[in-house]
């Protein structure tokens, strides 16, 4: 029996991700056990793409039989190394001065008193992009740089609004390959012209990466597509190839606020639900989803559920019994409106009233850190609530304390549920949609609160830091779950669904 071939389609692959990327990676490397070829296709353009790939088949994060490919690259005709761009700190003739108020190294460059250079390095000394102004201190252009050496955008600005206006994309020999027009109002990309031996023009760029798409899945036997953001839906709709199987994967709640059925459908998910019959198969997280969508849009055999699975730690990291802080909660959440983490801080501070010596350390990384920064000075909880970064040891955090907490608005699955119970931690998490509820065994192997119950919460974390005995047995209760949410199952079936398309 021939088989078919796995194809993922996302925006990005790095080692620094959140759920969604994170579960697309683990699926690759499930998928690369069985078939032949998987494949990752990449949309977007990624400055350090090369390094970033690199890294996850050498940390091991992605097997290496998973080619990735990205649009930006594989569109390059020069690939190899040729015209490196060596670009010091310091240039002959010019005035440098240090902007203090950013962290990445950066710095103002003057010459005969006019400002026309600004420049950022990483904290390793590598050239990230050196903007260049003109008499009247007006951004010309913004050229970009990879870990490599070698540029690789050129952003032309529009004067007044000091945006990009026009993109250019550059191979490895230092030649143009590809232009973008921008609208320096909205940001978004409009006309494309791809340059090389075979000039092109299009009416825009999605217009570009159709066409990228189209010509490698024709180049693939029996490909299978697996679409991960809604977006694209409308996109992978318009492929000519019929031979093409298309999976949307819906990782995330299908609501807008306030998240449920008093809701409105989202934006971005109605051409998928108005148009079922354009896709082979939708895949699920949860059963709870499942039944909301057919609710609203009548049952369809092509609604299937795959959920997440809950992966026991390796052998070296399972650490049962092991001396965990009782006076310690966990996060592990991006910094984003979403995770509603001012919530769980806010919360924490009732704990902190009859539990002093408590603590609460978030681990992510988004743009709402210095908000939540902001918060716990406020709050004055600086000695109990810490924002420790991003971290690749989700297990060894996970079994130092008490308890993990999860104050979503709204989620796909809920990852770090599974990934905490895995670990042997117990769940305090508020019973949004969707995960949780079909996770959490409340008062078994964590609680369930209502959304916005902070005083729930509260109560909830300080039992669990409390009583010793109830904390064991319900760690006990959580190793369990990988029995429920089992690998073996979410590999057979992915793996069927894969090949039986």
């Amino acid at each position: 029996m021939k088989q078919n071939t796995p194809i993922i389609l996302i925006n990005s692959v790095r080692a620094v991700s959140g759920g969604l990327t994170k579960a697309a990676i683990k699926r690759a490397n499930i998928l690369a056990e069985r078939f032949k070829k998987v494949y990752i296709f990449t949309l977007l353009y990624r400055q350090n793409i090369e390094q970033e790939i690199n890294e996850l088949y050498d940390t091991g994060l992605l097997n290496k039989k998973v080619e990735v490919l990205n649009v930006f690259e594989d569109l390059k005709p020069n690939k190899k190394g040729y015209k490196k761009t060596k670009i010091a700190l310091k240039e002959k003739g010019f005035v440098m001065f240090r902007d203090e108020k950013q962290k990445l190294p950066s710095y103002r460059l003057y010459k005969d008193g006019y400002y026309l250079k600004y420049k950022r390095f990483d904290n390793a000394g590598k050239l990230l992009f050196v903007d260049h102004m003109n008499q009247s201190r007006h951004r010309t252009q913004r050229d970009e740089y990879n870990h490599s050496g070698y540029m690789t955008r050129r952003r032309h600005m529009d004067l007044e609004l000091n945006k990009p206006r026009l993109d250019r994309y550059f191979d490895n020999k230092g030649d143009c390959y590809l232009t973008i027009w921008v609208n320096p109002e909205t940001n978004k990309s409009s006309r494309a012209a791809l340059f090389g031996e075979s000039p092109k023009e299009f009416d825009s760029l999605e217009d570009l990466k159709l066409e990228w798409l189209e010509k490698k899945l024709n180049s693939i036997d029996r490909p299978v597509l697996m679409v991960e953001k809604r977006p694209m839906d409308n996109f992978v709709a318009k492929l000519q190839n019929e031979e093409v199987k298309i999976i949307p994967v819906i990782h995330n709640n299908h609501f807008n606020k306030p998240f449920n059925e008093e809701g409105e459908i989202r934006k971005e998910y109605r051409f998928l639900f108005s148009n079922l019959d354009k896709f082979d198969k939708v895949v699920l997280l949860t059963e709870e989803q499942k039944k909301d969508i057919q609710q609203e849009f009548g049952s369809s055999e092509k609604l299937t559920v795959i959920p997440h699975p809950a992966e026991k730690p390796a052998k070296s990291l399972q650490n049962v019994g092991a001396t965990y802080n009782p006076h310690l909660a966990v996060s592990l959440a991006r910094y984003v409106v979403q995770k509603r983490l001012d919530e769980a801080i806010k919360a924490f501070q009732h704990v902190v009233k009859e539990i002093p010596k408590a603590e609460f350390h978030i681990y992510g990384f988004g743009r709402e850190k210095d908000n939540l920064t902001g918060l716990i000075e406020e709050l004055e909880l600086q000695n109990n609530v810490k924002l420790k970064g991003f971290t690749k040891d989700a297990v060894s955090i996970y079994q130092s304390a008490a308890c993990s907490v999860l104050t979503s608005d709204y989620e796909g699955f809920g990852m770090s549920v599974t990934e905490s119970l895995a670990a042997g931690t117990p769940v305090v998490a508020y019973a949004a949609k969707y995960g949780p509820k079909d996770i959490i065994q409340s008062g078994v192997d964590g609680y369930l609160v209502e959304k916005g119950n902070k005083k729930e919460l509260a109560e909830r974390i300080k039992q669990l830091m409390t009583d010793d005995k109830l904390r064991d047995k319900m760690s006990e209760n959580a190793r369990e779950v990988d029995k429920r949410f089992s690998v073996e199952k979410h590999k057979k079936d992915w793996c069927n669904l894969i090949q039986n398309i």
